[in-house]
């Protein structure tokens, strides 16, 4: 029994959950793929924006860091677009708490008024 839960433990961790397969894949996989494709790209803007925001402003070295977070975020989620796994969830998790993190200091701190990114 413990080494049937050791075999199944490993494998959650090691083994994709999901993996967009265009010959099989139903409707659900396409609606899942297209939402990670579509959410990927939201990011990508964020990151922009950010960007965009620190070379005409200046205030912060963190809002470059805050753009390569969301940069980053959006990554994983071209990545989930076509595979899910344990490793992918744990590091969009720990992007995420730091996204959030960078997101209250830099608005916060340097740009009060703007709240939306």
């Amino acid at each position: 029994m413990q080494r049937d839960f050791k075999i199944v433990s490993d494998s959650i961790w090691t083994d994709p959950w999901w993996g967009y397969d265009p010959e099989s894949v139903g409707v659900w996989g396409e609606i899942y793929r297209s939402f990670n494709l579509f959410e990927g790209m939201a990011w990508m803007v964020f990151a922009v924006l950010v960007t965009r925001r620190y070379l005409q402003r200046g205030k912060t070295r963190w809002e470059i860091v805050y753009a390569a977070a969301f940069l980053l975020f959006g990554l994983t989620d071209f990545r989930e677009a076509y595979v899910q796994s344990a490793p992918l969830v744990l590091v969009k998790g720990v992007i995420l708490v730091i996204l959030l993190q960078l997101r209250r200091y830099v608005i916060q701190t340097y740009s009060p008024t703007n709240n939306w990114y």
